[in-house]
């Protein structure tokens, strides 16, 4: 016969593998967003007037909470785009985008200014509130939906082959 103990103890491991698979999914899902905010850079053309020289690096900023840990790192190393250097950034809740060309909106942060030729990337898992990108997770995937006219307002051009990567594109043209 079973004691109470065991029975209590099993519950307890299984409690505690079921939130290790729940933090190893989340992992993967952050690994996975890391590799998409790092390769958006490559589909997406910024105004000469948004680097400071030929040679200045993309910078990718993220505001707010940070969920990504070292996945981001790991994403980025050694990563160019468009003859670039690829440069990271956490820049917090209050401090402004000023030199970022990308920014994941993490959770308590806010959108940078309009008019900014700053790629302006939101999760679902933080808010409902869509960016120019914003990633979803469909059929168990991580996607994204794009907003084309707002990418266009900051003057930025999106890749044809971006947009069709998309779960679906508002204001396509």
């Amino acid at each position: 016969m079973v004691g109470r103990q065991t029975i209590a103890g099993l519950f307890v491991a299984l409690a505690f593998l079921g939130e290790a698979a729940a933090a190893r999914a989340q992992s993967l899902e952050y690994q996975i967003k890391a590799n998409y905010l790092v390769r958006f850079a490559a589909f997406v053309e910024w105004p000469p007037s948004a680097f400071a020289s030929a040679s200045s690096p993309l910078t990718l900023c993220i505001a707010g909470h940070d969920p990504f840990g070292r996945s981001l790192e790991s994403a980025a190393a050694a990563q160019t785009a468009h003859g670039r250097p690829i440069a990271l950034r956490r820049i917090g809740e209050r401090a402004r985008a000023s030199g970022c060309h990308i920014v994941y909106l993490g959770r308590g942060s806010r959108a940078p200014e309009p008019g900014a030729a700053v790629l302006v990337v939101s999760d679902s898992a933080v808010t409902t509130q869509r960016a120019m990108i914003h990633f979803v997770i469909a059929s168990n995937r991580v996607r994204f939906h794009i907003d084309r006219a707002a990418a266009e307002r900051a003057r930025l051009q999106l890749s044809s082959r971006l947009l069709n990567l998309a779960v679906d594109v508002r204001g396509r043209g």
